[in-house]
């Protein structure tokens, strides 16, 4: 078997953990095959995060009684009351909360068993968002040959049809990293006559298989941003009420406050999406000013009229 890279190395870390943590204790050969590796393997893995001790930020000490342990008898288990549970922490905000909410329900959809903490998570987090949110992941039929050969550390063969092609070409890369980004599952893999990695949608593929190609995926590797929502921020300015201010739809993000002679308060407001920008401007009171742009405000005199018609009289020959 080569050499597992960082990736690899962490995808069992967390995966064991996870195990010993969901059941309270596992064999360690039985945690050895679920992930994949042969029992001595997993114990030399797990050795550098097991009996740790050390200060945190807020002088606790965090001791090998609150650690994940290996008995004697080969049983990986974790503390009931395990540090991860116990540090106090503050609810994210909004705009956190929203990428937490996506990536949640993304490996909700692809999840294949039930999901009882994560289903708490999803619905806590809704809370914070304020918003329903449904993400469905479909699973291509090519993912889990693309998921073994970088499981394996193994080439994927496969038949590609690209976005601006109509036929398929045959083609063999080495699976630096499988995941899944907005909906779709894509590999990071590089073709065996190239340099650069490239990225594969998934159910782009005809068919696939697992080469004959070993190699050792890098440690580091460079992903898409999943949640990079820059490019989708409306950012308006409006002259209002504090209390109004206070009052806004969310999620939004207030960039900017100044107060104002007369009691009112100039604020930049950044939502996401131009849907969510208009209906910020459709249910803002008539009396706040929209300042900048000035086309956000014949946006909101667009959209009122829109409403205001679609309640007036019916034509009768309609």
């Amino acid at each position: 078997m080569p050499a597992l890279g960082k990736q690899r190395h962490f995808e069992i870390l967390r995966a064991t953990l996870a195990l010993a943590e969901e059941r309270g204790v596992i064999e360690l050969e039985e945690a050895a095959r679920t992930v994949g590796v042969d029992p001595g393997t997993l114990h030399d893995l797990l050795e550098p995060v097991l009996y740790l001790e050390f200060r945190t930020g807020t002088d606790a000490i965090v001791s090998e009684a609150l650690a994940f342990l290996l008995t004697e008898d080969g049983r990986l288990l974790v503390d009931q009351e395990h540090w991860l549970r116990a540090l106090a922490s503050q609810a994210p905000d909004p705009d956190t909360a929203l990428r937490l909410l996506l990536a949640g329900l993304a490996f909700q959809s692809v999840a294949i068993h039930a999901t009882p903490d994560l289903d708490r998570a999803l619905t806590k987090l809704r809370a914070v968002v304020a918003a329903q949110l449904h993400v469905e992941v479909e699973t291509p039929p090519c993912l889990a040959a693309a998921q073994e050969a970088w499981r394996d550390g193994r080439s994927l063969r496969f038949r590609y049809v690209p976005e601006s092609a109509e036929t398929a070409s045959e083609r063999e890369a080495l699976p630096y990293r499988v995941y899944c980004k907005w909906g779709h599952w894509y590999v990071q893999a590089r073709e065996l006559a190239d340099e650069q990695p490239k990225h594969f949608r998934v159910d782009r593929m005809i068919s696939a298989e697992v080469g004959d190609v070993e190699f050792d995926p890098p440690s580091d590797t460079e992903i898409p941003d999943w949640f990079d929502l820059r490019e989708y921020e409306r950012t308006v300015t409006l002259r209002l009420a504090p209390q109004q201010l206070d009052s806004l739809p969310r999620p939004h993000r207030v960039e900017r406050s100044v107060g104002l002679d007369d009691g009112r308060v100039e604020a930049d407001v950044t939502v996401i999406g131009d849907r969510r920008l208009e209906y910020l401007l459709v249910v803002i009171d008539p009396a706040v000013e929209v300042v900048a742009p000035s086309e956000y405000a014949e946006l909101q005199h667009a959209h009122a009229a829109r409403l205001l018609a679609a309640y007036g009289p019916r034509d009768p020959r309609q």
